[in-house]
């Protein structure tokens, strides 16, 4: 039988209707909430958020941040160099006293940040990494936390009235911070056995010189540090010393600790 037109367009919108009920059902198999970032979705993240922070910040800038995580025993692994953006409030010097101009600001870039989160379908990390109110000082800094898929990504609000201008009289600003890293896990993977030897909560840990078996690191609180020197001894990393100043030649000649990590001593 020979079909005629009327036949074909019933067959074709059959047809399309199958099609659209596959790509409906090939769309919701996908749980975004599984998705790491790459380049170009991190890139539109902060788009995104940088978008959404205009209204409330006169200047919000690309830049970087050093992306501080909190594992669920209590290590902290630092995420230098983060892609980020930076929002500026300035005029803090009038507020230092009751921080109310602070508080107000800092609520609007919550919500503005939870609402792109969360239509990106991030997860809250409420265990470890966020604080419990915009008084809660436990990180100093107002910290709130998400993730997704492998992707960590942070809020960092810094209540300090500040500048990081060279110039004369600089303009004063409160200052909040938004960035995402993937390297957590490599982060996680070169510093946790030092974290772990040296039983170090609560501060982050740079390399900062190596030979053989001895190490220089930076060991840093939210806002303060010290240096640590190390050695590798029975599968272990273990304390020599610890300070701020300069070690004493005594010690440094005790644990025969190489010029290439403590080249100066008193």
């Amino acid at each position: 039988m020979r079909k005629t037109s009327s036949h074909r367009t019933i067959i074709n919108s059959v047809v399309a209707g199958l099609l659209v009920l596959i790509l409906a059902a090939c769309s919701s198999s996908v749980d975004k909430s599984e998705i790491s970032l790459n380049k170009d979705s991190g890139d539109a993240l902060l788009g995104e958020v940088q978008s959404s922070l205009a209204s409330i910040a006169p200047v919000v800038k690309r830049s970087t941040m050093n992306l501080w995580w909190v594992t669920r025993d209590g290590y902290s692994i630092i995420n230098d160099v983060s892609p980020a953006i930076e929002a500026q409030i300035p005029g803090c010097e009038s507020d230092v006293s009751s921080g109310s101009s602070w508080k107000a600001a800092a609520t609007k870039i919550i919500a503005a940040v939870d609402s792109v989160m969360s239509s990106e379908n991030f997860a809250i990390d409420k265990e470890t990494n966020s604080s419990k109110s915009l008084s809660d000082t436990k990180f100093y800094d107002y910290i709130k936390a998400y993730y997704r898929g492998s992707t960590k990504a942070v809020l960092s609000i810094s209540p300090d009235c500040g500048s990081t201008s060279q110039a004369d009289n600089p303009v004063m600003y409160y200052s909040a911070s938004f960035g995402y890293t993937n390297g957590y896990q490599k982060n996680y993977n070169e510093q946790s056995p030092y974290l772990f030897d040296l039983n170090l909560k609560d501060v982050i840990v740079h390399i900062q010189k190596s030979d053989g078996d001895f190490r220089l690191l930076a060991v840093n609180y939210r806002r303060s540090g010290h240096a640590t020197i190390v050695k590798r001894i029975d599968g272990k990393w273990t304390e020599l010393w610890s300070g701020q100043d300069l070690i004493s030649c005594e010690v440094r000649n005790k644990h025969k600790i190489p010029l290439s990590i403590a080249g100066a001593c008193y």
